[in-house]
């Protein structure tokens, strides 16, 4: 048969089809129930992503710990000294009805430069480091859109809470709890600005001092007298967080990179030493505990560009990220930079300034 031919008798079939399935519908319409087409349910998370990264920053810094630390005991004075830094790393962000959580967990390894617990010869330190920031919404929580300006998307609660170890020199414990308010910008990508309250609590054995007993080893006794566990409690100060992502669209699609920074300043905390403590420890003097333990403005940033490595190898984006980028964090941990220890006796330790390179692998 012709190919028009069958064509015509297609169209006759399926319209005769159609008339009589229309004409049966409606003789049997009153004896069919109604069924409801069923909705997707919304997912609990509108976002969910997990991701591991490795980084290699090669030029770190530990504020106190001096050139020569592998080899001689507190190092060499005067010299200064940088290292190796490698970090394993694994992120989790999700949105939902009312805010957002980020969850960070990292894993350092550093240098032989930086020993464990500050014993020559002995392996680099390595640290164990993580945070979780979580915001709820002005805009999701009143069910409008009053927060969203001409200079806002959104305003929300924001609270950080953080928490490290490190067998480092120091044998460090950090616990930090910063609760604020977040603005998100109107601008393009994503500019995130925090302002928050902020609080420390430390524990390091370098500071730690008094007579030993069976089980406790103290670092001998106090130059003022007196005892001190090492325990420090800083005073309430200010924070800023700033987060920016911006895919450079002005570059041709087989080049998907994005700029991201992420720039976070820290006010003066104080000493975190006790008037008892700082008098056991000795306060006075450039070697004193005021002198060396005064903390300062810290300031940290964090610049990258990433490129979606697998949309251009494989067309399928965001699964992995390659990235190239510098950090700069000056006053490291609010350390004075200009304090002896840091200018004199272990210099340009209170200040990191290192390129960087790392991958990243989303889950999907």
């Amino acid at each position: 048969m012709p190919y028009r031919a069958i064509k015509r008798n297609v169209k006759s079939v399926a319209l005769a089809a159609l008339i009589a399935g229309g004409a049966a519908g409606i003789a049997n319409a009153a004896d069919m129930p109604l069924k409801a087409v069923p909705l997707k349910p919304v997912p609990f998370f509108f976002v969910n992503d997990t991701s591991v990264s490795f980084t290699w920053y090669p030029a770190s810094t530990d504020p106190g710990v001096a050139g020569s630390s592998a080899i001689v005991g507190g190092g060499i004075a005067g010299q200064k000294n940088t290292f190796n830094r490698y970090q394993f790393s694994i992120d989790h962000f999700d949105v939902w009805q009312y805010g957002t959580n980020l969850i960070h967990g990292e894993f350092n390894q550093y240098g032989d430069q930086d020993p464990n617990l500050g014993v020559p010869g002995s392996n680099g330190a390595r640290e164990f480091f993580g945070f979780w920031t979580g915001t709820l919404g002005f805009n999701e929580l009143s069910g409008t859109k009053e927060f969203s300006t001409v200079l806002t998307k959104d305003v929300s609660f924001m609270l950080n809470l953080t928490g490290g170890v490190e067998n480092d020199y120091l044998s460090e414990e950090t616990t930090q709890i910063a609760p604020g308010i977040q603005f998100a910008l109107n601008l393009p990508g994503v500019v995130n600005v925090g302002i928050a309250a902020y609080k420390e609590y430390t524990h390091n054995n370098f500071d730690a001092c008094g007579p030993a007993a069976f089980g406790v080893a103290l670092n001998g006794t106090c130059v003022g007298g007196g005892s001190f566990n090492g325990d420090r409690e800083f005073e309430w100060t200010w924070k800023l967080f700033t987060f920016m992502s911006e895919p450079l669209t002005f570059l041709p699609p087989s080049m998907p990179i994005t700029f991201e920074n992420v720039l976070n300043v820290t006010g003066p905390k104080g000493t975190g030493i006790s008037a008892a403590n700082c008098v056991a420890l000795g306060c006075s003097g450039s070697l004193g505990a005021f002198a060396n333990n005064e903390s300062k403005t810290e300031v940290f940033e964090d610049a990258r560009l990433s490129l979606d490595a697998s949309k251009v190898f494989w067309n399928k984006p965001g699964i992995w990220d390659a990235y190239v980028g510098y950090r700069y964090w000056y006053n490291k941990f609010g350390t004075n930079h200009n304090a002896a220890l840091f200018a004199s006796i272990a210099p340009d330790t209170s200040i990191e300034s290192t390129a960087y390179l790392g991958t990243t692998y989303h889950f999907k």
